[in-house]
């Protein structure tokens, strides 16, 4: 019996996502530049051919899977957006980061071990100041909306302090006192315009 296309289409993003899984270890075990296509092919177990079906080559790979840490960042504030009124926009934003790196730690955790290779930052170039901006853009009309006085420059806080957590917990899961840190955060960040 043939496969159905929604059949197809579920094989089709399982070996998506095995390729981007692979290319991400690959890339913190031997760096960006020493990781071939081959060995990307070879560690997901998928023909190289196939490969190419799906990402025009490695630097199309890398943005594929840069494009998945912003779609996380994207689904924070969605998450943020329809959470409960009552709570402050800010305290839903950061808990919804904090839960998305929880449910996705083996991809936040290789992400951050790959994205400060420099052959990495050159690949992405311009996409990831346009994903950086965007990210800043959209934490400080959260602030202005929240009646944050400063709300440029509290974005730049917020964006570094929820990235440096996100890192630091990512990196040790079972040391780093996330639930502490969120709450400190949390007040920090709700207190009557920083």
């Amino acid at each position: 019996m043939p496969r159905t296309n929604q059949q197809n289409l579920a094989l089709r993003e399982e070996s998506r996502a095995k390729i981007m899984a692979a290319a991400l270890q690959l890339f913190g075990a031997y760096g960006y530049e020493r990781t071939s296509v081959r060995m990307i092919a070879e560690a997901a177990g998928v023909a190289q051919g196939l490969m190419y079906s799906h990402f025009q080559g490695k630097d199309d790979l890398l943005r594929a899977i840069f494009s998945r840490s912003i779609a996380d960042v994207r689904e924070s504030f969605a998450r943020a957006a329809a959470g409960d009124p009552s709570v402050s926009a800010v305290e839903r934003l950061i808990r919804a980061a904090f839960a998305i790196v929880r449910e996705r730690l083996d991809f936040w955790r290789l992400s951050y071990g790959a994205r400060m290779q420099q052959a990495v930052l050159a690949a992405l170039g311009p996409d990831l100041s346009t994903w950086t901006a965007e990210i800043r853009g959209a934490l400080e009309q959260l602030l202005r909306e929240s009646g944050v006085a400063d709300a440029a420059t509290e974005a730049e806080l917020l964006f570094a302090a929820i990235d440096g957590i996100a890192q630091h917990y990512s990196l040790e899961p079972d040391r780093y006192p996330l639930d502490a840190v969120t709450e400190a955060l949390i007040a920090r960040f709700t207190r009557s315009n920083p």
